[in-house]
């Protein structure tokens, strides 16, 4: 059962807080080596707590580093050998902690049978339409959720406004679009999703820092379970479209 110690309930309503995040690219090209695209979002029904864990220990990063907090975020893709160990540490804390679930849905852009998008609109409708779809196949009966996702900006071209989310989904309540650095749960959905895709690759990075980052997110997956830890392939064929 996920959201197990703390759960925040309205009457029989079940509230919750789904933080967001993205990684890949819809459109493969000759020099992107990232062939699956995939959306993960770490779900809290009160994250106070933790944050307040994951600020102190981003502010142990930014004075290592010497740089202000305005620059520096958890981050799979810019794991180095001087926020590895710090990265590893924001990792203990979710492990330690009872009161999150991570869902991720994920496909391979390389799939003879997946439609690439044609342009801009196209791909902001596909990435919409993920959001939704992860949305609904993880949301209990009596849960009402806000969305919190890293900024990606709408194409002018497109008519689908992010907010509309809530529209086609009641189930969220409200929706917020953040720059990443600035909210920590944000980063950790980033980080946990990240590690995981990188887990479906067939190279290490030579350095082996997201090595040890994608081991320690699989050992995480182990840990809690697939009932909090769930990640779902999208298998392009007519069952799935």
């Amino acid at each position: 059962m996920p959201l197990s110690s703390s759960r925040i309930k309205f009457g029989n309503t079940l509230k919750t807080y789904s933080f967001l995040d993205e990684s890949g690219f819809l459109v493969p090209s000759s020099n992107n080596q990232q062939i699956l695209f995939g959306l993960g979002l770490i779900k809290y029904s009160n994250p106070f707590d933790v944050n307040q864990k994951l600020h102190r220990l981003h502010e142990k990063l930014c004075a290592d580093l010497r740089k202000d907090d305005t620059r520096i975020e958890f981050s799979f893709k810019g794991i180095t050998e001087k926020t590895l160990p710090t990265t590893l540490e924001a990792l203990d804390i979710l492990q330690e902690d009872s009161d999150w679930e991570f869902d991720c849905i994920y496909f391979d852009i390389q799939d003879p049978q997946f439609n690439i998008p044609t342009n801009a609109s196209a791909r902001w409708a596909m990435y919409i339409s993920n959001i939704k779809l992860l949305i609904e196949k993880n949301l209990w009966q009596n849960e009402e959720t806000i969305l919190i996702a890293d900024f990606l900006r709408k194409p002018k071209a497109s008519n689908k406004r992010f907010e509309y989310i809530m529209t086609d989904v009641p189930q969220v309540y409200n929706v917020l679009q953040v720059i990443s650095h600035g909210v920590l749960m944000v980063q950790m959905a980033d980080v946990l999703l990240g590690g995981f895709l990188y887990s479906k690759k067939d190279a290490g990075d030579q350095e082996g820092y997201k090595t040890r980052i994608s081991q320690k997110v699989l050992e995480i997956q182990k840990t809690v379970g697939r009932h909090r830890f769930n990640t779902w392939k999208r298998d392009w064929g007519k069952s799935s479209r």
